[in-house]
């Protein structure tokens, strides 16, 4: 152990006198590694942000989805009542069901003005203040139930002629105050045309009875229920019994498979960036090598000293393949760190967008990694020392 300590300390001090070319050594290998990281680190924000979306839909392990299709398209029809709550809590493993609300995809209504006919979609919105036109609403028109809304260009000028504002949108026969015009944007489904934007609160108050293009039943389980057989049985129970059976279909949805293929889609783009990154290790890995002849070059004369004392040519490679590890690993530290680092920069540039998350495997890669090519590219400088005889370097 005293041995082991003892040549890690003669190695650390052999790279300090040559820090300038040691780092530039370094540099490739930090460069390297960060840029793995980096990559993997987001890889796996994305793959979690993409499982978390799908567990939402369903795809957990003790969570299923049903789904309902109306035969046409009817605004006034809600597939899932209380009474289809209670049935499909009835079916055995079922723990608890609840209809699912996405607010990126809005509600059906119909435009009832006097002068105008026609569908709306209407979303629901805790404030909106960033329109073209009007001042739109804050959230204290949650609290209040205020009757306002913010329409589209679309609306704005198909029904009021591009004088909107102050003016009454019918939705359903109920009046709304226009308070703002905004295209609805951003979001999976975006808003399309015919955007209706409404305080959450006064959407709960006025238009509950209101259902999405596509309805969903999310169903908790319990743990030793089997999720295919028993979203299956609510299923059928819901297509024999539920309030909308003889308008449309009821229908199980199995996201699992489809995250599974996703996660697949995910790792694979990641390791195949991730790889071609990892070229510029291999690099770095050529430079280390060369680093490594020309401090074996140089120390001649330590070898020979080592070999008049006794030293083995075992003391020897493992004295230089030591410090060719120390210095991959010191790079593979720093480019760990400067790994992190960037990929927390651009979350946090692009929040949106972009999501991090730091786990433990990628860690244990980029230390085995930067070993690995410490051992790989240094072994063969050690075996070339290690083979320097006493005699031969005399001569």
């Amino acid at each position: 152990m005293n041995n082991l300590s003892n040549i890690i300390a003669v190695s650390f001090k052999s790279i300090m006198k040559n820090k300038r070319r040691n780092i530039l050594t370094i540099i490739g290998i930090v460069i390297g590694i960060a840029a793995v990281m980096t990559i993997m680190f987001l890889g796996n924000g994305f793959k979690h942000t993409a499982n978390k979306e799908f567990e939402d839909t369903g795809a957990g392990k003790h969570s299923a989805t049903i789904m309902y299709m109306p035969n046409s398209m009817d605004s006034k029809t809600k597939p899932f009542t209380n009474e289809d709550l209670q049935t499909a809590k009835q079916v055995e493993g079922v723990k608890s069901a609840k209809v699912k609300e996405d607010d990126e995809m809005g509600y059906n209504a119909k435009l009832t003005n006097s002068n105008k006919n026609g569908d709306l979609s209407v979303f629901k919105e805790k404030s909106q203040t960033n329109t073209d036109e009007g001042k739109g609403f804050t959230e204290d028109a949650n609290d209040t139930n205020d009757k306002v809304v913010v329409i589209d260009h679309k609306l704005a000028k198909d029904v009021f002629h591009n004088d909107a504002i102050g003016k009454t949108l019918f939705i359903d026969n109920q009046g709304f105050k226009v308070v703002g015009i905004a295209d609805k944007g951003g979001g999976m489904f975006g808003g399309g045309d015919n955007a209706v934007q409404m305080p959450t609160g006064t959407f709960k108050a006025y238009m509950k009875n209101l259902s999405t293009d596509m309805p969903q039943l999310q169903l908790k389980l319990t743990d030793d229920a089997n999720k295919k057989d028993v979203a299956k049985k609510v299923e059928k129970q819901l297509n024999k019994k539920g309030t909308a059976s003889d308008k449309g279909q009821y229908s199980y949805s199995d996201m699992e498979s489809s995250m599974k293929q996703i996660n697949k889609i995910f790792d694979g783009i990641t390791y195949f960036v991730a790889a071609v990154a990892g070229i510029s290790l291999f690099i770095a890995g050529i430079g280390v090598m060369n680093v490594m002849y020309i401090s074996v070059a140089e120390r001649t004369e330590e070898i020979a000293i080592r070999r008049a004392f006794g030293a083995k040519s075992r003391d020897i490679e493992i004295q230089f393949l030591i410090e060719s590890v120390v210095l991959c690993l010191l790079g593979g530290i720093i480019g760990l760190i400067l790994g992190i680092l960037f990929s927390f920069l651009v979350d946090a540039v692009t929040p949106s967008y972009v999501s991090t998350m730091i786990s433990f495997g990628p860690v244990i890669i980029a230390v085995g990694v930067s070993t690995l090519i410490g051992v790989v590219f240094g072994w063969v400088p050690a075996r070339a020392a290690a083979k320097k005889e006493l005699i031969d370097i005399i001569k």
